[in-house]
């Protein structure tokens, strides 16, 4: 039986870096909302020798997460899920934000945890921005009633007092939804165990992709601000989060799980701990 990994995001920066480190070893189930984007991420792929194959989801809509989640399954043995699709909040309301970012981790856990093979290992995918927030209870009081009925609710009523100008609303909201990735993500820690798999996260800071470019464009001062807060003075690359991915995946990664890893350059110990 062929061993699948699963590319949500697949069309985007870091999604088609990810797709090249590991399509060698895995054939790949490129998931995004534009079938057009998905069309020619799998012309570069197919070039390289890849196999992969495509489906365009919604995330924000669980049926949509399920028929994927089912797709793969009917190809082959899913073993690795790397979930990377989200929203900036560049361009993207603070409601949706939540949505996508937040229900959307939700229902692809919820989905692939009955079709994962074992040994295998789902990423989700938090940002630098959950860690430039302090976290507050109540905040964790919210996450805690992820599986009720009204839980977006709870989240809209939870980011409430933050509005303002839409831009640092959105942002705010996304500092902590990416929170919540992270917390959810742990929560799900010892059910995974029982079914020999892992689940972790990893929480990108400012790497060069279409969605990082969006920002350097459209707000220069905040982009500005955050590169001055990297030590090593540059954007990251998406082939060294790929890297990271490819690490993750691998036998030698097996008892790795239940943390986020901060891939950020160095940014949040520069901005949070006094440097020598």
């Amino acid at each position: 039986m062929k061993k699948l990994t699963v590319i949500t995001g697949g069309a985007g920066g870091m999604g088609r870096a990810i797709a090249k480190r590991i399509g060698p070893e895995y054939d790949l189930v490129l998931a995004d909302r534009s079938e057009e984007a998905l069309a020619k991420a799998v012309e570069e792929l197919t070039a390289l020798g890849i196999t992969a194959h495509t489906f365009v989801v919604d995330i924000t809509e669980q049926a949509s997460v399920q028929k994927l989640a089912d797709y793969a399954a009917s190809l082959g043995e899913v073993k690795n899920v790397i979930h990377t699709a989200g929203v900036s909040p560049t361009n993207t309301k603070a409601d949706d934000v939540l949505k996508i970012n937040g229900l959307g981790t939700m229902y692809m856990t919820e989905a692939f945890y009955p079709v994962m093979a074992g040994g295998g290992v789902m990423i989700n995918f938090g940002s630098v921005a959950a860690y430039t927030l302090e976290a507050q209870e109540e905040w964790y009081d919210v996450f805690d009633n992820c599986e009720d009925d009204d839980f977006y609710d709870q989240l809209l009523e939870l980011v409430a007092p933050f509005q303002g100008d839409d831009f640092a609303y959105a942002g705010t909201c996304y500092a902590i939804i990416k929170r919540f990735v992270i917390y959810y993500t742990q929560k799900n820690v010892a059910r995974f165990a029982e079914k020999d798999t892992r689940i972790l996260s990893v929480s990108p800071g400012s790497y060069l992709t279409p969605m990082h470019q969006l920002l350097i464009d459209l707000e220069p001062d905040t982009a500005e601000c955050q590169l001055d807060l990297i030590p090593k003075g540059r954007w990251g690359h998406p082939y060294e989060i790929a890297e990271l991915i490819g690490f993750l995946v691998s036998p030698g990664a097996g008892f790795v799980s239940g943390i986020d890893i901060l891939a950020d350059g160095g940014q949040t110990a520069n901005t949070f701990v006094e440097q020598l």
